[in-house]
């Protein structure tokens, strides 16, 4: 069963293959390194997640019509707002319309930055198969987890603790 967890993990990481900056690293060989990407946010600002490096980043994938999508931005922007100085929190719209996200997000407001329009490259690059996806990226680029599906709260900020505290 040890071993189907690690194939598995190992199959999700597939598109991390391009992480790493070492070439002789493959996907079946931690670290798996954060593909750098550079997007918009909603309101035209441009993030590159490599700027970012120093800090832990939570990049959500997501998108207005996923329920469970909906359901966790109150508990990533809680995140944000938690752990505000110690933490980057990004949500990256999967190819919605401006309009039709801002109207999602004065239903469901957010203090982190919504990026948008993210080009196939990074979709494949992060293995984004299904929403939400949560990863999380520790100071040296390296995603230490990631999740398919809504993050259940409270299991998360002790993942979270725990990589803050290490």
């Amino acid at each position: 069963m040890k071993a189907l967890l690690y194939l598995l993990i190992a199959a999700c990481c597939a598109g991390c293959a391009s992480m790493t900056p070492d070439a002789a690293a493959t996907a079946t060989e931690p670290p798996f390194y954060a593909p750098d990407f550079a997007l918009d946010t909603l309101n035209g600002e441009r993030i590159r997640l490599n700027d970012l490096r120093g800090a832990h980043v939570i990049i959500n994938f997501w998108a207005t019509w996923c329920e469970p999508c909906r359901v966790e931005m109150p508990d990533l922007d809680a995140l944000a707002r938690q752990y505000a100085g110690e933490l980057v929190v990004l949500g990256v719209n999967v190819r919605e319309s401006s309009s039709l996200i801002t109207t999602f997000l004065n239903d469901v407001p957010v203090s982190f930055p919504i990026l948008v329009n993210p080009p196939d490259s990074v979709l494949t690059d992060y293995v984004v198969i299904g929403l939400p996806q949560t990863l999380l990226i520790d100071p040296e680029g390296i995603v230490i987890f990631r999740t398919f599906g809504p993050i259940e709260r409270a299991a998360f900020i002790e993942v979270l603790n725990d990589a803050l505290t290490s």
